[in-house]
Formats: structure tokens, sequence, C-alpha cells
């Protein structure tokens, strides 16, 4: 049995056999991420250099912010993050009178264009998905205050908050409706916020969920939506009815394994390998070791390989070619 990319992720969410399975990683490049062409570039090279099955082009963190105002300082290196100029906001209670800003216009829509561009050169048969952050991700990218600022508010003016939320939410549902309809595969839907140190369950179910599934949903009919939860001791079971085909987190302390998710929803799972920090401290046969232990857990249905978050920027080529070798030639 032989499959083309898309055919090989396309069964792997299915949980039907594949020829093998399928693997892919993203990580920033902080000096290539300020317009669609360097973001188109990178990408691109990344593909043709390492041959993933599927692709999540790294957008900047802040191209969500400063669709409202927030402005940065572009880095000139790869791993060396870009640094705020000026924030969209001067203080958290003004996140209840913001305004839904246009997705056709500014940051979203020069991701829109990326995804297009890198499109075009790559074709049809890869698999590609837009990054989307929850609202509640996106607030503190307009605040100096950051994510302190944002759970302060939550206990002292929730209402605001939620105002707040529901424009940017509106903003992001018009973004995905952009992708989906220009032939984006699906969205990598993220949040950081979502965990037992941040947050309690109440708050979860009252600030990320009403504006979550919106986005969601405006997604609905892709074929490759993926939720990604992030960090440890997350409140992971807020999000297991989510209306999304693949879930992805990190098999840390306080989370579940990636068969026990399989098993309970009867959905995908992408994982396998860590993100940053500790990929890039790891040797190519811990690595492969990695991906083996995973593979052999699930018995390589409703499996994507890929890491638990985004790697090292400067990540070692060894590495990422490593994992596609071992799997690709069946060395694992």
């Amino acid at each position: 049995m032989s499959m083309n990319k898309r055919e090989r992720v396309m069964a792997a969410i299915r949980g039907e056999p594949v020829d093998r399975v399928p693997v892919s990683f993203w990580l920033h490049n902080f000096a290539s991420e300020h317009s669609a062409q360097a973001l188109t570039d990178a990408t691109v090279r990344l593909y043709r250099n390492y041959d993933w099955d599927f692709l999540k082009p790294q957008s900047r963190a802040s191209c969500f912010g400063e669709m409202w105002g927030t402005t940065i300082v572009p880095s000139t290196e790869q791993t060396v993050m870009s640094m705020v100029r000026e924030y969209a906001l001067k203080d958290a209670r003004a996140l209840g009178s913001l305004e839904p800003a246009d997705a056709a216009q500014g940051a979203l829509a020069e991701q829109l264009d990326a995804y297009l561009a890198i499109r075009a050169q790559i074709g049809p048969e890869v698999p590609i998905v837009a990054t989307i952050f929850a609202p509640l991700m996106v607030a503190p990218f307009m605040l100096a205050g950051g994510r302190e600022a944002v759970l302060k508010l939550m206990r002292e003016d929730p209402a605001a908050l939620e105002r707040g939320l529901a424009a940017i939410g509106q903003t992001l549902a018009q973004h995905t409706r952009r992708c989906i309809a220009a032939g984006i595969d699906g969205i990598f839907y993220a949040t950081t916020l979502a965990t037992r140190e941040l947050m309690s369950v109440a708050e979860c179910r009252r600030f990320q969920r009403p504006f979550d599934l919106p986005i969601i949903e405006a997604a609905s009919g892709a074929p490759v939506n993926i939720m990604h939860v992030c960090g440890d001791n997350t409140l992971f079971d807020e999000f297991i009815d989510y209306p999304v085909s693949v879930f992805s987190w990190a098999t840390t302390p306080g989370n579940p394994s990636l068969t026990e998710v399989r098993d309970r929803t009867g959905r995908a799972v992408l994982g396998g390998l860590p993100g940053k920090p500790q990929i890039g401290a790891m040797k190519a046969e811990a690595l492969v070791e990695r991906a083996r232990q995973s593979i052999a857990a699930t018995g390589g249905r409703h499996h994507l390989l890929g890491p638990d978050c985004s790697i090292n920027p400067g990540t070692p080529e060894v590495l990422m070619r490593a994992v596609g070798t071992a799997i690709k030639t069946g060395r694992h």
C-alpha cells in the first residue's frame, strides 16, 4: 500500500490503515515572519528540506493583537522573538470597549496571503492548517501586563473581558471562514490559559468555551481541524467534546496519554514527540525511540506524529531529519 500525503493524513484522521504514520514538525524562524513572502519562503524551504506530510505555517504570535494596534520591532535573528514596540491597549479594562476588526485587512489578511502562496508552491497534495489563537490567548498580546492583566480582569470585571473576547472571536471567526473558503484544509486552534494553575473549571467554561466554539464552527466541514491545549495540568476534559477531528496537547504531568484521548473520543491524536525546550537537548536516537514508542502505543491508528508544541527555533537538522527518515524507511 502506497499513499500520497493527503491520502495518508486523511486515512490517519479516520483511523484507517496507513502505509506509515504521517509526520510533521513546526517551529518559528523569528527573522522570517514579518511578511507573507518571508513566511512563505521559510515554510516552503522547511517542507522541501524535510518532506513533511502536512504543514502548520508558524505565523508570528503577535499577528492577532496587531489587528487592534499592537506594533512590533521585527527580529533579525532566527532564534530571538520580536519585541513589542507598542501595545494596542493601555489597560485591561479597555478590552470591554473593543470592536471587531476586519479580517480581510492587516495582519490576518497577510497570513492568508502566505497560506495561499505556500499552496501555490507545494501543490494540493499537502494539507495546510491555519494557526488560530483562542480569544483568551489573543487578549494578552494587546496589553503590557499580558496574561496576568487578563486574569486579573477576569476576576475583577468579567463582563468587560467577555465583551472583548466577543469582539476578538468575531474577527477570528471571519478570518477562519476566509481561510476555509480559500481552500485551506483546517485550523490549528490553540489555547495556553486552560490549565489548573491559571483558571478554574467554571472560568474555563465561561471564558473559553463560548468564544471558542463559534470559531471552530466557522471551520466546520474542513477535514483537518486540530484542537491544541497547551501546558501541563490542563483542563483537558473541558475540550473533549469540541467538534474537531484531531486533538493535540503535551503528554506531560497532569495530562492524558495519546491512547486515552484516542480511545475516549474515537478521534485522531497529534503528538508523540516533545516540544520546546526539551527537544533541543535530545539526541537523534532518543527522539526516534520516542517516535517508535508512540506508534507502538497507538498501533499507528488515529495517530499523526508530531511535537507536543512548537519546537525550538534552530532545532538541529539532524533531529528533524532522523525522525522522518526512520518513519519513512520503517526503521522505527
